[in-house]
């Protein structure tokens, strides 16, 4: 937010527009939080337009926003559908409105094909929509090319995500790259770590290299690659997963068929407060991702801010954006497990090259208060601008 709690008002209204918002939390929720209760500051009124879990409209205010949530009348996660969408958004049709669409979320998109509304529109451009068979190249041909016409501006977290997606490079003129945020006065080295406990979860000793994954078990984490390249490493080498997800069990039976068990440890869930002690007991972190859904990585951030040295993959997106390979860790070509074994065993063999302070204060780039200040640039530039967009 504003550090002194000023109000720094540069337009009427901001309107939000996501398919879901807290206390419904991920990455994309987060952000959007973050921008609707920033939006308190620097607009007269902050709205955020989001669907309901159950079919039934609610209306409540969170944090001094005002949160609409409209019936869902199709629900097929993470695609939520309302029957009243057109009308909530055309309700605040004005030319002082400034709306902020967060993408992908379908509806939006399907509603500006052949619709649109008065006011400053920006579109906060998450990821490209990958993964999805026949129906994803076919929306991202028919659909997202005349939703993205429509908006003022697009941000994305990363110059690399600007330079790569085939989806932006009709609009590059009006893309403006804001990199994601972590709370870097909450993620720090902490001596009291939970390293302990993790080697006598998995019965090794002082000798032990711990390998740190935290997240979701997604279609895209490439997970599968993170235990093949284990089954390449020495016997003192470990991994702790900490999350859940809906390829858990692929994970588990490919940890079974490899015999690597014993050197396997995961958590379901561990606390926030408690998520700086077990990245400061890694010797390195890993974010194995396979595709472009995986858009920055904000994890990798947190353990950056740790001093911890990290893998990533290779994705033309944000995870070779913050991570600079040779500096912070290492960047290696997706679904190779050998490439992944090879830079996990040169960061653990070779910590010497990886300066925690180095890699910290490249984490310190990332903060909150540049968001904030990236964010409202953007809203001065739209809303000095005014609305250029097709309509």
């Amino acid at each position: 937010m504003i550090a002194d709690g000023r109000k720094e008002r540069i337009g009427n209204h901001l309107v939000s527009v996501n398919k879901m918002y807290y206390p419904e939390v991920g990455g994309v929720e987060v952000v959007a939080q973050r921008i609707a209760e920033l939006g308190l500051h620097l607009f007269d009124n902050s709205t955020v337009i989001t669907f309901n879990k159950e079919n039934s409209m609610v209306e409540q205010e969170i944090n001094g926003v005002h949160v609409i949530r409209l019936n869902t009348a199709y629900r097929n996660d993470p695609i939520r559908l309302s029957s009243n969408f057109g009308r909530a958004i055309r309700s605040f049709s004005t030319p002082d409105t400034v709306f902020v669409f967060h993408f992908p979320s379908v509806q939006s998109e399907l509603f500006f094909v052949h619709s649109n509304v008065k006011g400053k529109k920006v579109c906060f451009y998450h990821s490209d929509i990958v993964g999805r068979g026949t129906a994803g190249s076919l929306y991202n041909k028919l659909v997202v090319p005349k939703f993205l016409a429509k908006m003022d501006r697009i941000i994305v977290t990363s110059p690399n995500m600007k330079q790569s997606s085939a989806c932006l490079k009709p609009f590059l003129g009006k893309v403006d790259v804001v990199p994601l945020f972590a709370d870097i006065k909450h993620f720090h080295y902490e001596e009291d770590d939970k390293r302990r406990e993790i080697l006598e979860g998995v019965g090794a000793g002082d000798e032990a290299k711990i390998i740190l994954y935290i997240g979701r078990f997604g279609r895209y984490k490439g997970l599968d690659y993170l235990i093949k390249a284990l089954a390449l490493l020495p016997e003192n080498y470990h991994i702790v997963l900490v999350g859940d997800g809906p390829e858990r069990a692929a994970v588990e039976e490919l940890t079974h068929e490899l015999k690597l068990e014993r050197r396997v440890l995961r958590f379901d869930h561990v606390p926030y407060t408690d998520l700086p002690k077990y990245y400061s007991a890694a010797d390195v972190f890993v974010l194995p991702s396979i595709d472009r859904g995986e858009a920055f990585g904000l994890v990798v951030v947190e353990a950056m801010a740790c001093g911890v040295p990290v893998v990533t993959t290779e994705l033309g997106t944000g995870t070779s954006f913050h991570n600079i390979d040779g500096v912070t860790g290492r960047v290696v070509p997706p679904r190779d497990e050998k490439a992944l074994a090879n830079a996990i065993a040169e960061i653990c063999e070779h910590k010497y090259k990886y300066d925690p302070q180095v890699i910290r204060k490249r984490a310190e780039e990332f903060s909150v208060e540049r968001f904030d200040q990236c964010i409202k640039e953007v809203f001065e530039k739209v809303v000095s601008e005014g609305s250029v967009a097709k309509s």
